[in-house]
């Protein structure tokens, strides 16, 4: 099976603006929160909580706020961050990352409603089984092969190739979940002006399965749990 490759979005934040929960209700939330495993035994869950469902209006929690994250019989409080003024929330990890576990995240407040039970449950672990890391491919003339294991599932498997000497990233859906597919040549094109050298590329597959967010969150939102697997190889002219 051959995949059609898109252009990855790119969304900048010179406009972000981030507001004290504290100033807003549950319901004029919504919220984006994903559960994602790397194969290593870690795993990084992250949310992003936005007034109403504007995506540059991030709500910062104020104190008394919390997110808590339980899966295992262990729980987390989120810790913030913020990068170029995108503000998130993450906890990580370790051993919690079968198939089946179950992660519930719950936003905690005194000043209004709570959401207490955003809900997701883990995806079948895989291991992608070729490329081999350092293998070198032709951008121009070799289509790449890819297969993994675990097939079968019924959740959703995309993937995503890119490179230091490639423009931009490229992907698309593996459906049915088969083992297998092939980036086809020419799928990987050179930077502007063209690169002549080889330089280290990879290729992402992603296993996910939607969850149930909390519906107090009144401007909606998504959770997703997810398996992330990367490998790197060379990708020559």
């Amino acid at each position: 099976m051959r995949l059609s490759h898109f252009a990855a979005p790119v969304i900048l934040c010179a406009a972000c603006t981030s507001l004290q929960s504290a100033d807003i209700k549950t319901a004029g939330m919504s919220a984006i929160m994903e559960v994602s495993a790397d194969g290593t035994g870690q795993t990084r869950v992250t949310a992003q909580l936005n007034v109403d469902n504007n995506g540059t209006d991030f709500v910062a929690l104020s104190s008394g706020d919390t997110l808590v994250v339980t899966a295992g019989g262990q729980s987390q409080t989120m810790s913030q961050t913020n990068f170029l003024g995108t503000v998130s929330y993450e906890a990580n990890f370790t051993g919690l990352d079968a198939n089946g576990t179950q992660y519930t995240i719950a936003l905690n407040r005194t000043s209004d409603v709570s959401a207490p039970s955003s809900t997701c449950v883990m995806p079948s672990p895989f291991n992608i089984t070729a490329p081999t890391a350092n293998g070198t491919f032709s951008r121009a003339n070799a289509d790449i092969m890819v297969t993994y294991d675990t097939t079968g599932t019924m959740d959703q498997m995309t993937w995503s190739a890119g490179g230091d000497c490639v423009r931009g990233e490229v992907g698309g859906s593996v459906a049915p979940d088969s083992g297998s597919f092939t980036v086809a040549k020419g799928s990987l094109v050179p930077i502007n002006p063209p690169v002549s050298t080889t330089c280290q590329a990879h290729i992402t597959l992603t296993r996910s399965r939607p969850g149930q967010l909390d519906s107090h969150y009144g401007s909606g939102g998504s959770i997703t749990a997810q398996q992330v697997r990367t490998v790197t190889f060379n990708s020559a002219p």
